[in-house]
Formats: structure tokens, C-alpha cells, sequence
């Protein structure tokens, strides 16, 4: 039976330290690697890090709901053998908890924590020895990056890995800009070329760095919930399918010549040459 939702088992196999996920929207990138966080407090004690690009992506409701998809699944209840139903969201941490004669009962310690970029200078001076697993949501973003929000990120990745080679990083984003200065600034110089279905390895000289890239493919079945985005609009692919939001352009709405051409330049913008047109026509 092939699997609906997307799963960890290909990219894991390659045992990377950085594993760029991005694909469709709701297929299952961010409940793969909570469930995978889960997992792993519940078996070994190791936390997981939430890293999201503003503090705000998590306070609230927004961090409330986090794992409440994993918690109606039974994911919880599941990875520790029924002790724990639930997670419980306080003060940028997540614990597991149940109730008992109708009072919450939490961990003790907390099975994740909440990190921003924006905000990475009130972490530096604390220790994070039990996170094992990092998980940038939503690294990708059609309106605006930090300035040197790479550097920023790489702080984090700091304040929390410290002198520890244990950590596996996973960053996941939907297909809405493959324009995107981390693809520049890891090197990851193929990804505007990668089919869905692929994944593409990194390596960087004489270092033991590994990044694992993947496109994931789209459900060929569909999913329930693509029944709200049938219109015959090109736009929505990027939801039901996965295909970069970058590539729905406006065409040019009249035919013309050469004659037409009053004028030709050159854009270079982000590693490609685009060459532009000024048209008269009618």
C-alpha cells in the first residue's frame, strides 16, 4: 500500500546533518518530523527544536495547536505505551500530558522547545543539551527574509548544538519561492533544476558535512481536501501539486516581432541572466 502522507524514511537513509524538505502544501512534512521528535523523547529523552522565522509563528494558539494533529491520531499515546494523551504548550515549551479525575498532569521535562530567528539573542546564554533534533518550519516564504537571516539561523543552530555532533536538522517549506538566499548561502546550487520525487547530497570538501535535498512527490491520488482547489486556475498547483509558485507568470498578452522591439537589457538575478524586452506595439 503506498503511503498518503509524506514519510522520513528516504531522506533519513542518507544520514545527513541538514535535510531540506519542501513540496506541496499538506502532505505531511511538519507531522513527519514532530512525529519523529516524539518518538525519540519518548524513547530516548532527546528534545526537539522549533525554529520558525518570528516569535509570534508559536505564542498562543499557534503554539497550542502545534501537535494536535499527532495528539487526535494517537501519536502520543501511541510512542509512550498510553502514559501520555496529549502535549501541553507553555512559555515556548511543549510537555506531555493527560488528565487525571479532570486535572492536567505534565512531564517534567519538556519534549520541545520554541526558537526564533528573529529573537535568537535571548537563547545564546542558555543550554540545550537534550535537543537532538532541530526542525525549521516554513524556512521558505513568498514575502520577506530577515537581513542576513542565514547568519541568524546559523546562530540558533549555535546556541543549541553547542560542542555536539548529534543534532540532525531538518528545514521544510512549501513550493512558494525557489528563490531563496539559504539555497545560495548552503550551496545547494541544483534545487531550481530537481524533479519532485528526487533527492539530491551535498558534500563540502574535506569535511564530513552532508545536506540532503528533497522534493517531495506530489500524491498522484490526491488528497481529500483538494476537492476545496478544483477550479481551472494554474495558480493553485502549488497546493494540489506541488509545482513552484514562481513559475505562474503573466504571459505576454499581444504577438509581435522584432521590428517591435524598441529596446533590450539584461537582469542578472540570483545566479540566472533574464533578458528583457521593451515592446511598442499598437
Amino acid at each position: 500500500m503506498k503511503e498518503k502522507y509524506y514519510s522520513l524514511k528516504k531522506i533519513l537513509e542518507k544520514n545527513a546533518q541538514y535535510n531540506v524538505i519542501f513540496g506541496e502544501r499538506s502532505n505531511g512534512k511538519t507531522y513527519a518530523v514532530l512525529k519523529y521528535g516524539v518518538e525519540r523523547f519518548a524513547k530516548y529523552g532527546e528534545q526537539l527544536a522549533i525554529v520558525r522565522r518570528w516569535q509570534d509563528d508559536f505564542t498562543g494558539k499557534r503554539g497550542q495547536t502545534m501537535f494536535d494533529a499527532l495528539t487526535a491520531n494517537g501519536e502520543i499515546a501511541r510512542a509512550t505505551g498510553g502514559e501520555w494523551t496529549g502535549i501541553y504548550y507553555y512559555g515556548s515549551r511543549w510537555f506531555f500530558c493527560r488528565y487525571e479525575d479532570d486535572k492536567r498532569v505534565i512531564s517534567e521535562n519538556p519534549v520541545a522547545y520554541g526558537f526564533s530567528v528573529s529573537a535568537m539573542e535571548h537563547d545564546k546564554s542558555t543550554p540545550y543539551p537534550h535537543i537532538t533534533t532541530i526542525m525549521f518550519d516554513e524556512f521558505l516564504t513568498r514575502t520577506a527574509y530577515l537581513p542576513d537571516e542565514f547568519v541568524l539561523f546559523m546562530n540558533v543552530i549555535s546556541t543549541i548544538v553547542r560542542h555536539r555532533t548529534n543534532v540532525k536538522i531538518f528545514m521544510l517549506g512549501n513550493t512558494v519561492n525557489r528563490y531563496c538566499p539559504y539555497f545560495k548561502e548552503m550551496g545547494l546550487t541544483h534545487v531550481k533544476e530537481m524533479q519532485p520525487g528526487t533527492i539530491d547530497v551535498y558534500r563540502y570538501g574535506d569535511s564530513d558535512l552532508t545536506v540532503a535535498v528533497e522534493y517531495t512527490k506530489p500524491n498522484k491520488e490526491g488528497k481529500e481536501s483538494d476537492l476545496y482547489f478544483a477550479f481551472d486556475n494554474p495558480k493553485l498547483q502549488m497546493i494540489t501539486g506541488g509545482a513552484w509558485e514562481i513559475d505562474i507568470y503573466p504571459h505576454c498578452p499581444v504577438k509581435f516581432t522584432p521590428a517591435d522591439i524598441a529596446f533590450t537589457y539584461f537582469i542578472e538575478f540570483a545566479g540566472d541572466v533574464l533578458q528583457c524586452e521593451i515592446v511598442t506595439h499598437d
